[in-house]
């Protein structure tokens, strides 16, 4: 997750050199027949003499397949001035894209300025280069002044693909088809048979849905661009205040079985987290405790808050964020429609998603 305002960029808790060509493969099947993935354009990104030809074929909408990175992440094919297409990761948590010192020094992009960025751990100051086209396929996306990161806090990626390009728009992340879609939200088809939550969207980017834990009211903050869940302090208190409460002083396993949150030294084992007044549930989520800058920055220290990750988000099978609606939609696994707990996928994943009854 990276942060910025007009100078100031936050960032997701963050993780290879080469162009995305090097490795891409042919548009697979299972991509191009994804459930509502009609806009799915079969041709790759055009290469640089093409886009010239053709600067009357900008797109308002965009779809097509996407790759992971070594932490799990969706990483999807950019281009930048016309030069492409580079790896970069999708980061919901990130209010600005990024681009990587090495891909910089690749394309000659010159540094105009710095601006603070935030992460996790801190702030620090980075140089910002102007960048005149930003593209995911045919989509062009906000291209203001993109700062330049080290390609080792990038997991050896070339760049973040923030949300600063999603206003108006709804990004779908299709994860059991591999798919990308981002289409303008005013006439966006429904989205059938997926469980849509209402959240709230704070300092313009960051999409905030409520949760409980135990009875607990929790912020929930979804972040493509970190791979793992982090929980802040005050999350770790509350629940402890309520161990406390019930005089429930048990040990791990105990405590685990019998649905109660366990909080470590420097974990919680979270049994079960409701979502959106219970309407989906997630269970077996192991979140990192920690005084993380980020949750200074949105004004989140006070408040129980707990950020998720892919760990969480990949174990369903798509989300999308509706920028203007401000909702968030699940698509989840096991038999569309079946409203199951997803019991038969315990024992396979850490993290299960399911829909209460």
């Amino acid at each position: 997750m990276v942060a910025i305002g007009m100078n100031t960029l936050f960032l997701g808790a963050l993780a290879v050199w080469g162009l995305w060509a090097a490795t891409a493969e042919p548009a697979r099947a299972d991509c191009v027949a994804a459930p509502q993935l009609g806009l799915y354009q079969a041709p790759p990104a055009p290469n640089p003499a093409q886009v010239t030809a053709s600067q009357g074929g900008a797109s308002d909408s965009a779809a097509g397949d996407a790759s992971r990175d070594r932490l799990g992440r969706v990483v999807a094919p950019v281009n930048i001035n016309n030069q492409g297409p580079f790896r970069f990761i999708v980061d919901t948590g990130a209010n600005r894209s990024v681009v990587s010192r090495d891909l910089a020094g690749h394309l000659g992009l010159v540094p105009s300025g710095s601006g603070e960025v935030h992460s996790v751990h801190g702030v620090t100051t980075a140089p910002l280069v102007p960048v005149q086209l930003l593209q995911y396929r045919n989509l062009s996306l906000e291209s203001a002044p993109m700062p330049i990161l080290e390609s080792a806090v990038l997991a050896g990626e070339q760049g973040l693909l923030g949300v600063d390009g999603m206003a108006g728009r709804r990004l779908k992340m299709d994860f059991e088809h591999r798919c990308i879609e981002i289409i303008p939200s005013r006439g966006a088809p429904r989205l059938a048979g997926w469980e849509v939550i209402r959240g709230d969207l704070r300092f313009g980017s960051l999409m905030v849905i409520r949760g409980s834990i135990n009875g607990l009211h929790v912020n929930l903050l979804l972040d493509t661009g970190s791979d793992t869940s982090l929980a802040n302090e005050a999350l770790r208190d509350a629940l402890n205040a309520r161990v406390r409460r019930n005089r429930a002083r048990m040990d791990f396993a105990v405590a685990f079985n019998s649905g109660q949150p366990v909080v470590l030294e420097n974990a919680i084992a979270l049994p079960s987290i409701g979502l959106g007044g219970g309407v989906l549930e997630v269970r077996d989520v192991t979140a990192y405790i920690g005084n993380f800058h980020i949750f200074h920055l949105w004004n989140l220290i006070d408040e129980p808050a707990l950020l998720l990750g892919m760990d969480v988000l990949s174990q369903t099978r798509g989300v999308a964020i509706d920028y203007q609606r401000h909702t968030v939609a699940f698509r989840i696994r096991g038999a569309p429609g079946a409203g199951s707990h997803l019991d038969d996928a315990r024992s396979t994943f850490m993290s299960s998603v399911g829909v209460r009854n």
